[in-house]
């Protein structure tokens, strides 16, 4: 969950949480254990944390996802953070989340980014940030004429990869592919691996994000995409309820491909008229303000571990 030259949006989020602890003055080391290519990796990645946490002494070590914690428990003489990020909780493999919630005991300090996974599993519920520096709205017609997208034709951003059935890119598809039908000069734009600094430019580009997932953590993509000024159409998963109360021009809406289309006719009226102001509404989730909840994690997390470590020695030499 990191990104990497052939996948430079995979994990771009906690890409941007490993800068963030570099500003504030952190060291940070990272093992990408890419995982999606074969869960075997995990297995390999063992001696990797062995070897790195028998050579330096580590204060803290941070897995992101629920396997990921595996090979971390073979990590030496530090404690172990776990970030859960929604399907390793929420998602349809059983057997996965058995495992998630099985690895969780082991963790130092559990986070999760949506109270809806909390209720899952117990953790401090931190959500995945946005950083305000990155992410902020360009000229729409700069933004298409950079990515030569089609200027007067409504555009519908999927920022998701459509082989993951979970995205439900054929609700997407289909839910435009209505509007098409009624009249309305609308296209889908399907978006992925694209390097982080350029997806601004997506957002600032299209003139709604559509999310229609079975279910999220709590999806960054809104985060995004509201810091960038766009509107946004999405089924009611995670915290997209929290991420969208209170700001006009937003709507929530069944996954339904006849709903899904009505809701984003709307929004298109709506922006007709009015101008969106989601970035306001972020301010919250900045970057900074994240990291620094996680540092209180790590911090508690330090403490108690230094003194559970003091008092067995104490008890060897008693």
């Amino acid at each position: 969950m990191y990104p990497s030259p052939q996948r430079p949006g995979s994990g771009a989020f906690v890409c941007q949480q490993v800068e963030q602890l570099r500003r504030f003055g952190h060291t940070v080391d990272v093992i990408d254990i890419l995982g999606s290519q074969s869960k075997m990796n995990y297995l390999r990645c063992t001696l990797d944390v062995m070897r790195m946490t028998s050579a330096v002494a580590y204060d803290i070590v941070h897995a992101h996802y629920g396997y990921s914690a595996y090979p971390a428990m073979f990590r030496l003489r530090a404690p172990l953070v776990l970030t859960l990020h929604g399907t390793d909780v929420l998602g349809n493999n059983v057997f996965e989340r058995l495992c998630t919630r099985a690895v969780s005991h082991f963790a130092d300090a559990v986070i999760v980014v949506s109270e809806g996974m909390r209720r899952r599993i117990p953790g401090t519920v931190i959500p995945c940030g946005v950083d305000l520096g990155v992410f902020k709205p360009y000229d729409r017609d700069k933004a298409r004429a950079r990515l030569r997208w089609p200027k007067d034709r409504y555009i519908v951003l999927f920022p998701f990869d459509p082989a993951r059935p979970e995205k439900r890119y054929d609700l997407a598809r289909a839910s435009v592919e209505r509007l098409v039908q009624e009249g309305i000069d609308a296209e889908l734009m399907t978006v992925v691996n694209v390097p982080n600094g350029e997806m601004p430019w997506c957002y600032s580009a299209a003139d709604a994000l559509l999310l229609c997932s079975d279910y999220e953590g709590s999806p960054t993509s809104i985060k995004e995409a509201l810091a960038c000024n766009r509107p946004v159409v999405a089924t009611d998963v995670g915290d997209v309820g929290e991420l969208l109360s209170g700001i006009a021009g937003t709507r929530i809406c069944p996954q339904d491909v006849g709903a899904i289309a009505r809701n984003l006719r709307e929004v298109f009226d709506w922006s007709r008229s009015s101008e969106f102001r989601g970035r306001a509404a972020m301010a919250k989730y900045d970057q900074a303000l994240t990291v620094n909840k996680i540092v209180e994690v790590y911090a508690d997390v330090l403490s108690n571990f230094r003194a559970r470590t003091v008092g067995r020695r104490l008890l060897r030499s008693g």
